[in-house]
């Protein structure tokens, strides 16, 4: 912001660095429910799948 206030005024500048803070807020936010919703229950840690119900969908190994 104080990069900023050399080229705009001093509320030119907080507007756009209010609007950067809230977008890449929002921006992790989608990018964390993503990661979440591809990893699910886990990964296996022999091939690296997805795991479904306790279970690896290529070599179910999720067994204990």
């Amino acid at each position: 912001m104080l990069a900023l206030i050399q080229y705009l005024g001093p509320a030119y500048s907080a507007i756009i660095v209010i609007g950067l803070y809230f977008g890449i807020k929002i921006y992790v936010g989608k990018k964390r429910q993503l990661i979440q919703r591809d990893v699910g229950e886990g990964i296996c840690m022999e091939c690296g799948s997805k795991i479904i119900n306790k279970k690896c969908t290529n070599c179910d190994s999720g067994e204990e």
